[in-house]
């Protein structure tokens, strides 16, 4: 019961809508018994005592108060008034009935898709404040499985199940008060047998919230073998792993089937068995109120509405059992959901976080240490300095630790140990927003978005003007291949920009970064995977561009390179080597291994 108060708890943000449920709701319980008590001078009146000529309802026998005989008696209507008018009165009760559910119904609705609209964006809010290394942690599809099927379970459970759960509490409370109003001997003989009920149900409660867990980190895994196949299919295909991938969605499915077949059978026993208990209780009545007639304590009308509420209870305790079963569905996924809503971002803006409009673009690094893991360092106190508008490249084999300085840079990460300073101010002391937006970031790994050209360049910031954006593509060397697609800047590019080639893909990428005019530009590995007319497009497009910014290039093609200001040569965590070209190649060093190994034909050839 407390996990459906902390769902009640989170449907209380919509507090109007659901105050006006519960009072329709109580509409509903109060109609439902009105038209049980009809019953009795429907009995009474009209088929017992047809034959009988008294003119008016006789008064309560034995002080026994009856709400139908108090409201008749109101009107002193005669025998023949009965007639049509009780007939009357059960339309107006069933039509009652049925307007006030219409509305409990669709007010709890209405609520559970504000609830669920704020709670899914609140989610997907705090997803995207995360982290890099919360994203490293959780994969896609478990995220992707919080986001869409753990809330819409949530979802049935407000707007369908909880509205089920308050309305049916309240009608079974007026079928209770009705049946003890009408013989409380006999409604305490009732409600004796009902207790065996109770222990059943609260294992049944038990081991549906416990397989619906189960049963959403089953799902979880099927999303992640989804994502993983779809995004990575051409891998698949290439490898004709086809069957392979078959055979883990498969064995993902068949688990998620075998935890789901269980949820189904405490599902399904759960409604017969509080089925076989009114069975029970009617037997139990059937057999005390037929002597209770005959010894004269109640008459066959009482008897009658006592017998149909106690069956009408049959309804709203099968529905609060089904209820049950998707309140318990959906606390599971609400668990799921808030394990999410309870991580807080590794990184955040700090206290006294200032603003940077303008920078130089000056970047030091003073004595920076990491390690992505304890048992293996990325850096080790790492220490240089980039002068405003200097271009820098740093090299490496893979894994030395290259794109970690880019990571810590972008604070993506924070270093474990040692400062990083922009213009002489730590960047921790500096707003994560003002940080990013001074610099422009172009990976490997190109993202662009199933959208237009304009709009992938335009990124996040929908005012810039097409004549900004053009003069981004002029300078990265792709407004003339822009020009020549179907629709121009308008074109749809398809997912990850399937259907340009990678030249292209990276040269809309980097006129991305620079549309934003960064201070400080950084090109992890752009050109690694490209043609060489490709790189070539690029390499013109960075010399248009570097000359205005602080410029950090990471290439593994020490050709790229050669002509920056300075390079930086990087080793298991270390800066082993600082020069120009010149310099590095004539060191003997690491630097001039790398170089060799990749032009071995040119050795002193080039001095």
């Amino acid at each position: 019961m407390k996990d459906v108060f902390n769902l009640i708890k989170l449907v209380w943000q919509e507090k109007k809508y659901l105050l006006f449920a519960f009072i329709c709701s109580l509409f509903v319980a109060a109609f439902t018994y009105l038209f049980v008590n009809l019953v009795q001078p429907i009995v009474d009146e009209l088929i017992i005592s047809s034959g009988q000529n008294s003119s008016l309802v006789p008064e309560t026998s034995g002080g026994k108060f009856r709400l139908m005989n108090f409201i008749l008696q109101r009107f002193q209507l005669s025998k023949e008034e009965l007639i049509w008018f009780l007939p009357v009165l059960v339309l107006v009760v069933v039509f009652g009935k049925g307007l006030f559910t219409f509305l409990s119904s669709y007010l709890m609705k209405a609520a559970g898709h504000r609830v669920i609209k704020r709670l899914r964006d609140d989610l997907f809010n705090h997803m995207m404040r995360q982290s890099a290394g919360f994203f490293d942690r959780i994969p896609t599809g478990d995220l992707m499985t919080r986001l869409t099927n753990d809330i819409d379970k949530i979802h049935q459970a407000i707007s369908g199940s909880l509205a089920d759960f308050i309305e049916e509490i309240f009608v079974l409370l007026a079928l209770l008060i009705g049946v003890f109003i009408i013989d409380f001997r006999l409604a305490m003989a009732s409600v004796v047998i009902t207790p065996l009920a109770i222990i059943p149900l609260a294992i049944f409660s038990h081991q549906l919230k416990k397989k619906s867990l189960a049963g959403q980190k089953k799902m979880s895994q099927i999303y992640n073998l989804i994502h993983e196949t779809i995004t990575g299919n051409k891998i698949v295909k290439a490898f004709t792993a086809e069957e392979f991938e078959l055979k883990r969605f498969f064995a993902a499915t068949r688990d998620y089937f075998k935890t789901m077949l269980k949820l189904a059978w405490i599902g399904s026993l759960s409604s017969p068995f509080m089925e076989f208990i009114g069975g029970a209780v009617g037997a139990f009545i059937l057999f005390v109120g037929t002597r209770r007639i005959a010894e004269g304590f109640i008459s066959a009308g009482d008897f009658g509405a006592f017998v149909l509420a106690i069956f009408m209870m049959y309804t709203p305790i099968n529905r609060l059992n089904r209820a049950n079963n998707v309140l318990q569905q959906a606390v599971a996924c609400y668990q799921r959901v808030k394990e999410i809503f309870e991580m807080t971002p590794q990184i955040q803006d700090h206290p006294e976080a200032v603003g940077l409009d303008k920078v130089e673009g000056r970047i030091t690094f003073e004595n920076v240490s990491f390690a992505y893991n304890q048992d293996r360092p990325a850096l080790v106190n790492v220490s240089f300095d980039v002068k405003p508008k200097e271009t820098v490249a740093i090299v490496g084999l893979s894994g030395a630790g290259k794109t970690t300085i880019i990571n810590l840079l972008t604070r993506f990460y924070e270093p474990t140990s040692g400062r990083i300073l922009i213009d002489g101010l730590d960047i921790k002391k500096i707003k994560l927003s003002c940080l990013r937006r001074q610099i422009g970031l172009v990976t490997q790994d190109i993202i662009l978005f199933n959208d237009t050209v304009r709009n992938n360049i335009a990124y996040g910031q929908n005012d810039i003007p097409l004549e900004r954006i053009i003069a981004a593509a002029q300078l990265a060397m792709a407004h003339d291949f822009i020009m020549a697609l179907p629709q121009g800047y308008d074109t749809l590019i398809g997912e990850k920009g399937g259907l340009l080639s990678s030249g292209q893909r990276q040269r809309i990428a980097l006129a991305r970064a620079i549309v934003r005019n960064p201070a400080v530009l950084i090109l992890d590995e752009a050109t690694s995977a490209l043609d060489s007319e490709s790189e070539r497009l690029i390499q013109l497009a960075l010399s248009n561009i570097v000359k205005e910014r602080t410029t950090i290039i990471i290439a593994h093609r020490i050709w790229t390179v050669r002509h920056a200001d300075r390079i930086l040569v990087v080793d298991r965590g270390r800066i082993v080597e600082m020069g120009t070209h010149e310099e590095l190649y004539t060191l003997n060093g690491i630097y001039r291994k790398l170089y060799d190994l990749q032009f071995p034909e040119e050795g002193e050839a080039e001095f």
